[in-house]
């Protein structure tokens, strides 16, 4: 079959696929420039490379050109230390990385992006088939306990994500989407996917600057807009207070509190919160906004092409939460071993989750950031909503630390502007959660460590 681009360049070739702001190609012109490109790293002879990339649209280029010529790509976090870089690489055997940023690296290859975009036509012939159960992307789950796994994500993954983000979310060919996640991330990978098999136009922008952003939105008129929570308060706070053209803002990576989704809503903005994961492609539960009208804490109902269901519920209905699609991976690419992944042909997503009656999912925390006091299940999510309603305080987090008496227990760091009285904020939390979730301990810190997609990540709290 045809690649998803081939065919939109045949289609909808004067229609515009990717602007930045400076540039605009159609998808005519762009595919041609990728298969230029095409050509020229099918002389890497390397079935699969590593990517260390910007979001650009000489990345855009390089990603699909890859795609043509065969070529498996390693999607790299930019923020990692160079020693995780060749470790992640050495994990699935990649010896080749090619860049649009600056990186040097022992003992692996590094090719300039930018040279390989602006070098001549190579004379080889693209021979390669584009098939659904061929691995498009590779990608590292940001797991902070243990080794970091290696996800396959073939084309028809990154298919059944597309399909099912249409109809849960949806789009259509006069889409304008702005992105500003990263490429390297399933989130904004996603986006330029959804573009070549849609067959819309993606707005991309290199890093998030609330006033740059506020531009964007009031004057080229962009109809959907992919936010982490944080930058949606940024914009918030900056003077977001109407929707302009935006028709949906997805949003995803982090929980949203109370305070955020109301604001919102008020602003009639239309926000649609998500959970996805690097092993499903993205998203597979979205909320709308009259859904996180009704129940503020849920991520919503699955798109009709996965299943999920909970394992091992408890009393409360909480358990842990289980998908099936045609979305999900088949399997780590390392550890190629791990057991426990699959049940009964499901995943086992690591989250613990509760499917009301109406079939909306709440997903409360990981298994592993799970604190169990005594024999009581906490799920710091809950500590922490309460803590940021407290006056003085931005963001919280809380950990679960040892404790003789009861194995564990909660404790709280949080970011302030000035010192806050701990007497009261405990005394606080005391009158609005049960005894034993109230933290033990608590700790003023300058911030909170964040993914790039804003993903908290509690156990790596730097002073």
């Amino acid at each position: 079959m045809e690649f998803w681009l081939e065919q939109q360049a045949k289609n909808k070739g004067n229609k515009i696929f990717i602007d930045d702001g400076n540039t605009q190609l159609t998808f005519k012109a762009f595919y041609d420039l990728a298969l230029k490109v095409a050509k020229n790293l099918t002389e890497l002879n390397n079935k699969r490379i590593g990517l260390y990339i910007n979001n650009s649209i000489e990345s855009v280029i390089i990603i699909n050109a890859a795609w043509i010529a065969g070529i498996e790509l390693a999607m790299i976090n930019t923020r990692l230390t160079k020693h995780e870089i060749l470790n992640q690489m050495a994990s699935i055997d990649v010896d080749i990385i090619v860049s649009t940023l600056e990186l040097d690296l022992d003992d692996i290859m590094i090719i300039d992006g930018h040279e390989i975009i602006n070098k001549n036509d190579s004379k080889n012939n693209i021979v390669a088939s584009f098939e659904l159960n061929r691995i498009a992307s590779i990608m590292f789950t940001s797991g902070t306990t243990g080794p970091q796994k290696a996800v396959p994500q073939t084309f028809g993954n990154h298919l059944a994500s597309a399909q099912g983000c249409k109809q849960s979310l949806g789009f259509d060919d006069d889409t304008i989407w702005l992105s500003v996640l990263p490429i390297y991330h399933i989130s904004g990978l996603s986006v330029i996917l959804r573009a070549i098999i849609q067959g819309f136009t993606v707005r991309i922008e290199q890093k998030f600057d609330t006033q740059h952003m506020l531009e964007i939105i009031r004057n080229e008129r962009p109809t959907h807009l992919s936010l982490v929570p944080q930058t949606l308060q940024w914009l918030l706070d900056e003077g977001l207070t109407q929707p302009y053209s935006i028709e949906k803002i997805l949003l995803g990576g982090a929980k949203l509190s109370r305070q955020l989704i109301d604001k919102s809503l008020q602003c009639e903005l239309p926000i649609y919160n998500s959970f996805g994961m690097t092993e499903t492609c993205s998203q597979f539960l979205t909320a709308s906004p009259k859904m996180l009208a009704e129940r503020y804490d849920t991520v919503g109902k699955p798109s009709d092409n996965v299943r999920v269901a909970i394992k091992n519920a408890d009393s409360k209905g909480h358990g842990e939460l289980l998908i099936k699609g045609d979305n999900v991976m088949k399997g780590y690419l390392y550890p190629s071993e791990l057991q426990g992944v699959f049940k009964d042909g499901f995943f086992n997503t690591g989250d613990i989750a509760e499917i009301d009656e109406q079939g909306y999912v709440m997903v409360y925390d990981r298994r592993k950031d799970l604190i169990i006091s005594g024999g009581e299940n906490i799920y710091p999510y809950e500590i922490e909503s309460k803590a940021k309603y407290f006056d003085g305080i931005i963001d919280a987090m809380c950990t679960g630390i040892e404790d003789n008496t009861w194995g564990q227990v909660p404790y709280l760091y949080y970011v302030a502007h000035e010192e806050i009285d701990h007497n009261l904020l405990a005394n606080y939390l005391a009158s609005n959660l049960a005894k034993y979730k109230v933290p033990k301990g608590y700790e003023r810190v300058d911030k909170l460590p964040y993914t790039s997609t804003g993903k908290l990540q509690r156990g790596k709290i730097t002073d």
